[in-house]
Order: structure tokens, then C-alpha cells, then sequence
């Protein structure tokens, strides 16, 4: 609506919806605006159009307003824009504007000696244009009835949408139910139209495009088989299959129908979209539309007759005279509105009521067009909250809960089909990425269990550049079939998580977790100076010693972190064991668990019987580079917070569309990057600089160097990248006396560093890519990939609060009777 708000507006007052009786405008709507003072004809039609919701090519307006004369009131028309300078210059309080709409005069004209209308013309020649594009492909539910529907993976449980029909049962007993056998039906596509040899029925393609050799519909073309599969729909597609492929866009006798473009307001709202000759995909589509159209203006639906081929509904008070027919089109799947009475004569009663069409179904297709753009759907508490504020609704907790569940189930699919999308996806999946690894492993009856998935560039970066210390991580997942996350992260130049592998379980135990990291060793093998480093979990413990049993085995300094303060309640001991962990030293080590024995000596032999090598820098048989935690596995794993709701193909498909995010845009950013190391590490080391300006260098030789620091000093070798603080050889990036020794000696800073945080080992390590799947059409599933079935895992109820036990009462006993009380007997 074109709102004016400055210094130079004023009020107008438009009326609309009513009509002219004598001299008196009756009924209608009121309804007041700003405008400008110097407002023109052109804006003040635009206005109207706007505020009365008119449709310019279809109705034609007519605009009065009053004026007061000496002999009383004065109707005059406003024509032009004179005519409205004089309405806003008129001596009176409001300017006013009456509005009249009525309907164009449809003109004809004969083609092929039928005659059409206007807007049947339009949309005839439309239509024509169309017909000579690529075939639309049909709308699926998501990513599981796209690949279903293209045939491309086998289906032993046909996948059904089911028909929910609101309170069909209920309504159809109404007295307005038309008892007519559906036999009666109009016959909307005839197939044939005077000619044997063409048969124009929805997807036959039978005539050719252009439409030469057969008349069929007059003037319309029509889509072959070879033009069809030159979009890629029909390649590759078991014809004998159960589910039919997607058929060309053929709707014969379509000029009697409206194919007009939808605005961006008009597909945001159903507002005025329900109109006679509408034409819908299919039967939910045309019940989604009314229900919304009912919220909306806020009237209750009740469905007089619904079956396979009709669909009639209408107003709850039973002598209103909306009504809504629509009937299905023979030999195909789309339905039309064949009668459409909009205006409402029932009372207020019909109105603002209980709104039966709310249901969860509803919310569901309310929910559906905002999870398809967030990824992520919303809380039930919240539903209830955004129900409230755009619908109007007040739903109940478990109806949205079953509205965000339908909305899941629209979108992303079901989630016991999607397990059976695996073998497909992961075909796909490393037929556009080579080199990419997937395995997938299911029990004796076909049910899942275990999947891995590490992607080719991720492979590619860990083998030229990447730091060899791996932290891995469990997550459980939130889904209908929940199950455990698994993730191999590391750490880039940049000090940013870098995914390895991911892979899925049903349950987390020793088993798993020895079959995820056979299939990490078998994917990247046991790489020199490697550690890998987790939490305590037994189960990660006990498969590391069968898979990995020379690979040494860190732990996680902030989960013992956590144990120690859950254990001894001191803060002593939490702070002694940070700095015991955090020393470079072998000496600072030993002196800070010396004092840790005097403080608590059972906190003390705890940390030792776990051994120091597993989560101490000075002990460390590897290097740690400067990763003690297992938080970047975590980190990945809050990335994912709301992809481990989803279905797990849908799951699988956000993390490598994530993953491929993540490559560009760090690729992007390394080439535009000028410094020669990364800019992590260049921060780190201008901090560093600056504490060394304060050392005094004592030179030895070339390249021998004592730096006195005010403490234990240090020996710096910047021959062989040394210093006897240990931080220089541990981290391999210089550390401060290492710095200072650098500049007294006028080296440069980044030759003295490590390759693995150079800018260049950032590029190479996102240097792959990551391509996407594709649309499920376009898939190439051979028959042996096809033929293997995965199930879903049992499922698994999580079990709910035990229930408290109440205390009874001094009156009551074990055998259910109560005594008298002692005062009043």
C-alpha cells in the first residue's frame, strides 16, 4: 500500500465495495490514507487499486467524490488530474473518494472457428510460448520424492502421500452433500478432439513439437518422448518401475484457464488466488490454498464432499453462499476449480470462530515454505508463539509439535525413507567428488548401522599440509531415530577447524567406535608423529588400543579439567593441574606436581596413574601443537545443532554443503591474503614481538643466542629452530627469545616458522572442492546400487522422567483406607 508520511500531507477517505443508489453511495468499506497535497490522478488510481485490492486488466474503475453547492450536494467525477486538485482544494474537512468497480467487456475473436475472450486469447498464446520451453519438471515434497519419483532408487514400500482430508468423514453426512455419482462429472479432457490418430491425454506426448502432422487442441503444441528426455527426466529411468517418471506439462483445453505469473506479495499470500478456473498440481495443493484462504478472512470451512475425483467445500453456517467446487482432470493428476463463490451472507457467527481447518496439518504447510529457507525448524514453543502473532492461532504444545513434525515430513521427507536414499546419495556422492570415501555398513535384516564419509579435498589437505593431530568426538543426533554423530577434526594454518571424516552410528559403544576408526586408519593410515586426541570415553579407549596401538593417545585437558573440579572441590588443585599441563619444561612440570602432591597427594596419583604423556605439553611424545582439547570436534558439532534434527540424507547433504561454504570461502581468503603466514599466526607472533622488545640478546655465535628475560632465560639455535623454553621445536613457531634472537641477528620473522602456518599451506589445504549432487534427475544410479535396500534402525522411545513418588498423607495407610481425624472424629 503507498503510504505518504511528510510535512506536506494530508487525509483522504476512500470508499469502496459499495454501490450507487439514487445519489447515495450504500455498503461498502471506509477506509482512510495520506497523500500529498500535490497528489496526481496516476498515483491516486495506483492508491485505490491498492486499497480496494482491484485487478487493473480485469475491472475498470470509476472514482467520484462530493462537492457542496448552494443547491446541496454534487456528484462529480474524477477524470484527470485537475479534477483531483479540485477535490483536495475543496473547503472541507476530509477530501472523500467513492469508488465504483466494474468488470472490462470481454472482446472476442475466432480462431480455428472457435471463439475465445479476451483473456482467453492472452492466455492462449501464452501458452503457445510456453510449450516451446523445456519441460517444467514437477514439484516433489523433497529431496526424497524427487529421487523417488525419478525412479532412481528402488521403493519395496511405495512412498504415499496421504490425502488428510479435514473432517471429511464428518462433513460428508452435512445436508448439502451433492449425492451425485462422480460418472457426472463434466469432461474436462476429452483426449481425443476430432482426430483418431492423436491422443492428447495428460503426459502422452504423442504429438510432436510444434504440433505438426496432428491438430489436436487448436493451435497448442504438444511434447514428444524425445523431447521429453532431452531434459534429463527420463534418462536412466526403470520404465517398468512402480512409480512413474515425471510426465511432459500437456493440459489439454488449457485456454479455458488462467496461466497468469504470481507476484512476489500475491506467492507470499493466498489472498485472492482462489478463483474459477484455477488449476492446482494436485488435491493438497488446492485444500493447502483454501485452508489459508479461510485463515485469512478468518471464516470457518466445512468440506461438503471430498473423493478421488471432487472437492467441495463451503461456508460453516449452512445458508452462506460460499462455495467452492473443483473437480480432478481425467488421465492426470491436476485439479480445477470449476465454481467459486467468494461473498459471504452468513452472520457473524460464521466468523471468528474456532477454526476447525487450524489443525497440525495446517501449521505444518504453514511451517513448510520458512523451513525450506531456514534449513531448521523452530521449537514447539516458539510455533506456538509465531502461530499467535501472523495467523492468529492458538495452538496447543502437542499440536505444534505435530505441526513441526508434518512440516519436517513435507520438506525433508520421512525419516525411515531417507536411510533408503543412502546407497544412491553416496554413489552420486562420489561420482561428482573421486576420491571421496563412503562406507556404509547394515545388520543381517538390511537395517543401518554404521556410515563413513571422509570427502576428497579434505583427504587431499591432510595429506600435503595439515597438522597430524586429530581431536574425534560423538554427538548424539535428535532425530526420530536419534543415533550417534562421529567427527575427525584438525586444525589448518589459520588455527580454523579443518573436517576430516564424519560418519554415522545407531548406538555409541566400543563397536562403533572400532568401526569408525578402522575406517579413519583405512582412509588416511597412520601417518607420522600422529596423535589423536579425545575425550575418556571407554569405548574410544578400548578401540584405540586394537586399531591404533602405536599411535599415541591424548586426552582432552578440559574434560579432566572438569573431572578434578567435580571430584576434589578445590580450586587449588584445578589451577595447579592447568599450570602442570600448560608447562613447556620438563623442570616447570615436575615442580608444579610437586606442589599438587603437597596440596592434595590423591588428586596427584590420580594424575599420574592416567600418565603424564597422555595430557601434559612436557611429556608429550609427539607434538601437540598447541592443541589440548578436543573442542574444535565440539565446535563442528555445534555447526550442526540443527542439521542433526533432519533425516539423515537430508543430514549428510548440510554438512557437504557446508563443507563446500567452508572451502571457498577460506580459499577466497587465502588468496587475497598478502602476508607470507596466515593471519593468525601473523597476530600471535606481532604479540609475541612486543613482550620481546624487553629481552636482553647476549650473542653467542651466528646463530647461537642467550636471551635473558628476567627468569629462566633461554638458548636460542636458529640453525636448528631451538630454544631451551621448548615453545620454538614444540609449536614450531618462534617463540619470544627465539624473536628477540631474530631480530638482533636482522633475520625476518616467517623464515624461522613452521610451513603448516604459512599462507601458502592454507591455500593448498582448501585447494579441492567439494561439487554438489546435483537434482536427483540427474542421477545415474546403476542397477547394482538400485537393488540394495537399507532400513531404518529400530526405534529407539527415549525414556521419559521416572515419575515422583508423593508422600502420603498422615490420614492415609498402604491398603488404600484413612482413619478418623483425632479432633473432629
Amino acid at each position: 500500500m503507498l503510504v505518504y508520511l511528510n510535512m506536506g500531507a494530508k487525509k483522504l477517505v476512500i470508499h469502496h465495495g459499495g454501490s450507487w443508489v439514487a445519489n447515495c453511495y450504500e455498503g461498502g468499506m471506509t477506509k482512510w490514507v495520506h497523500v500529498p497535497i500535490g497528489l496526481t490522478y496516476d498515483d491516486l488510481v495506483k492508491l485505490v487499486q491498492d486499497v480496494a485490492k482491484v485487478e487493473a486488466h480485469r475491472s475498470t474503475l470509476e472514482l467520484c467524490s462530493f462537492a457542496f453547492t448552494t443547491t446541496g450536494t454534487a456528484r462529480l467525477r474524477i477524470e484527470n488530474d485537475k479534477d483531483v486538485s479540485c477535490m483536495m482544494d475543496e473547503d472541507k474537512l476530509l477530501p472523500e473518494v467513492y469508488v465504483t468497480v466494474s468488470k472490462k467487456v470481454a472482446t472476442h475473436c475466432v480462431q480455428n472457428g472457435t471463439i475465445l475472450e479476451e483473456d482467453d486469447n492472452l492466455v492462449h498464446s501464452t501458452f503457445l510460448q510456453q510449450c516451446n520451453l523445456p519441460t517444467p519438471q514437477p514439484m516433489y515434497g523433497g529431496f526424497l520424492w524427487q529421487l523417488a519419483t525419478c525412479g532412481s532408487i528402488p521403493m519395496l514400500d511405495p512412498i504415499v502421500c496421504n490425502d488428510e482430508t479435514i473432517d471429511d468423514e464428518e462433513n460428508s453426512k452435512s445436508s448439502d452433500t451433492d449425492n451425485r455419482d462422480d460418472s457426472s462429472i463434466p469432461d474436462i479432457d476429452r483426449g481425443s478432439h476430432g482426430h483418431e490418430d492423436c491422443n492428447h491425454s495428460v503426459g502422452s506426448g504423442a504429438g510432436s513439437v510444434g504440433g505438426h502432422g496432428c491438430d489436436g487442441l487448436s493451435g497448442f503444441a504438444t511434447f514428444s518422448g524425445d523431447s521429453f528426455r532431452e531434459d534429463g527426466l527420463g534418462d536412466g529411468v526403470d520404465q517398468s518401475c512402480e512409480h512413474a517418471s515425471p510426465q511432459g506439462w500437456i493440459i489439454p483445453r488449457s485456454e479455458r484457464y488462467s496461466f497468469e505469473p504470481i507476484s512476489k506479495e500475491e506467492s507470499i499470500s493466498d489472498d485472492g488466488r482462489l478463483y474459477k478456473g484455477k488449476i492446482f498440481q494436485c488435491k493438497k495443493d488446492l485444500k493447502r490454498t483454501l485452508h489459508m484462504y479461510a485463515l485469512k478472512e478468518q471464516f470457518e470451512v466445512r468440506i461438503r464432499r471430498s473423493s478421488k475425483t471432487r472437492y467441495e467445500a463451503g461456508c460453516k453456517d449452512g445458508e452462506c453462499e460460499f462455495q467452492l467446487r473443483a473437480f480432478k482432470m481425467q488421465k492426470g493428476e491436476y485439479w480445477v476449480i470449476r465454481m467459486f463463490l467468494k461473498d459471504h451472507t452468513c452472520n457473524i457467527d460464521g466468523f471468528h470462530a474456532r477454526l476447525r481447518q487450524a489443525n497440525s496439518w495446517t501449521g505444518g504447510e504453514l511451517l513448510a515454505p520458512k523451513l525450506q529457507v531456514h534449513g531448521h525448524s523452530l521449537k514447539p514453543k516458539h510455533i506456538m508463539v509465531e502461530m499467535q502473532v501472523d495467523h492468529g492461532l492458538h495452538l496447543l504444545y502437542t499440536k505444534a509439535w505435530r505441526a513441526k513434525d508434518h512440516a519436517e515430513a513435507s520438506v525433508f521427507g520421512p525419516p525411515e525413507e531417507s536411510f533408503k536414499l543412502l546407497p544412491a546419495y553416496c554413489h552420486r556422492l562420489k561420482e561428482v567428488n573421486p576420491v571421496t570415501i563412503t562406507t556404509m555398513k547394515t545388520n543381517v535384516a538390511n537395517q543401518f548401522e554404521y556410515l563413513f564419509i571422509a570427502h576428497a579435498a579434505s583427504l587431499h589437505g591432510f595429506y600435503t599440509v595439515i597438522r597430524p593431530v586429530i581431536a574425534i568426538d560423538g554427538t548424539h543426533l535428535k532425530g526420530k531415530f536419534s543415533g550417534i554423530m562421529f567427527v575427525a577434526i584438525c586444525l589448518d594454518a589459520n588455527n580454523q577447524v579443518f573436517p576430516l571424516a564424519y560418519g554415522f552410528s545407531d548406538v555409541e559403544d566400543e563397536m562403533s567406535w572400532t568401526w569408525f576408526l578402522n575406517e579413519l586408519k583405512n582412509a588416511i593410515g597412520s601417518p607420522k608423529d600422529c596423535m589423536i586426541i579425545s575425550d575418556r570415553h571407554l569405548g574410544i579407549k578400548a578401540a584405540m588400543e586394537k586399531v591404533y596401538p602405536i599411535v599415541p593417545h591424548g586426552y582432552c585437558v578440559f574434560h579432566m579439567a572438569q573431572n578434578i573440579k567435580n571430584d576434589y572441590k578445590r580450586k587449588d588443585v584445578s589451577l595447579l593441574f592447568k599450570q602442570a599441563w600448560k608447562a613447556y619444561r620438563k623442570a616447570d612440570f615436575k615442580e608444579v606436581m610437586l606442589e599438587m602432591m603437597k596440596v592434595n597427594r590423591v588428586a596427584f596419583e590420580d594424575l599420574i596413574n592416567v600418565g603424564p604423556e597422555r595430557w601434559s605439553r612436557a611429556y608429550s611424545p609427539v607434538r601437540r601443537y598447541r592443541l589440548m582439547t578436543s573442542s574444535i570436534a565440539e565446535s563442528m558439532n555445534s555447526c550442526l545443532v540443527h542439521a542433526r534434527q533432519m533425516p539423515i540424507t537430508t543430514m549428510v547433504e548440510i554438512i557437504r554443503e557446508m563443507l563446500q561454504k567452508w572451502f571457498y570461502k577460506r580459499r577466497t581468503k587465502a588468496e587475497k591474503t598478502r602476508t607470507q603466514l596466515t593471519p593468525w599466526a601473523t597476530e600471535l607472533i606481532q604479540e609475541r614481538n612486543k613482550d620481546s622488545e624487553k629481552y636482553t640478546v647476549r650473542p653467542i655465535d651466528s646463530v647461537n643466542f642467550n636471551v635473558k628475560d628476567g627468569n629462566k632465560d633461554g638458548l636460542v639455535n636458529l640453525s636448528e629452530k631451538t630454544c631451551s623454553c621448548t615453545k620454538f621445536q614444540v609449536d614450531k613457531l618462534s617463540c619470544r627469545h627465539a624473536l628477540a634472537a631474530i631480530r638482533y641477528a636482522k633475520k625476518l620473522f616467517p623464515d624461522f616458522c613452521g610451513d603448516c602456518y604459512k599462507t601458502t599451506s592454507w591455500l593448498e589445504a582448501y585447494s579441492g572442492n567439494i561439487f554438489p549432487v546435483g537434482h536427483p534427475s540427474e542421477w545415474n544410479i546403476p542397477q547394482d546400487v538400485r537393488s540394495k535396500v537399507v532400513h531404518s534402525p529400530p526405534f529407539r522411545a527415549q525414556a521419559g522422567r521416572p515419575k515422583k513418588k508423593r508422600f502420603k498423607s498422615a490420614g492415609e495407610h498402604g491398603n488404600g483406607k484413612t482413619r478418623n481425624c483425632t479432633i473432629c472424629k
